[in-house]
């Protein structure tokens, strides 16, 4: 199993609500259609003016929000995982992509993470 974990900003001038829509309603399933390789997909959209603060954590901290939302691809295979990736680095379905991202994301903001997950 591969899983790629995504941390994204939206693009300034829109809400949150008009990003959550735009990425639910235009994004995900352009996402689902060309690329159908990944096994499960999930967003989890932060909070508008929540930060999780506990007692343990030192004073000072940056409340500055990092990003609006973190995407997780989860992948059964690496042979599953390269398809992503070959598909992407493809002329067509990468320029579909990214001028997409560029409706509804701060392309600069995203950062993207291979991780192992633990339980």
């Amino acid at each position: 199993m591969i899983k790629i974990v995504s941390l994204m900003s939206r693009r300034p001038g829109l809400t949150m609500d008009e990003f959550i829509a735009y990425y639910e309603e235009k994004h995900v399933p352009l996402v689902s259609r060309l690329l159908p390789f990944y096994s499960d997909y999930r967003r989890n959209f932060a909070v508008e003016g929540t930060e999780h603060r506990t007692g343990h954590m030192a004073p000072g901290r940056a409340t500055e929000r990092l990003f609006d939302v973190m995407t997780e691809l989860t992948y059964e295979s690496e042979e599953m995982y390269r398809k992503t990736v070959d598909a992407l680095a493809g002329k067509e379905i990468g320029r579909i992509i990214a001028e997409d991202e560029a409706r509804f994301l701060d392309r600069s903001s995203i950062r993207t993470y291979i991780v192992n997950e633990r339980r």
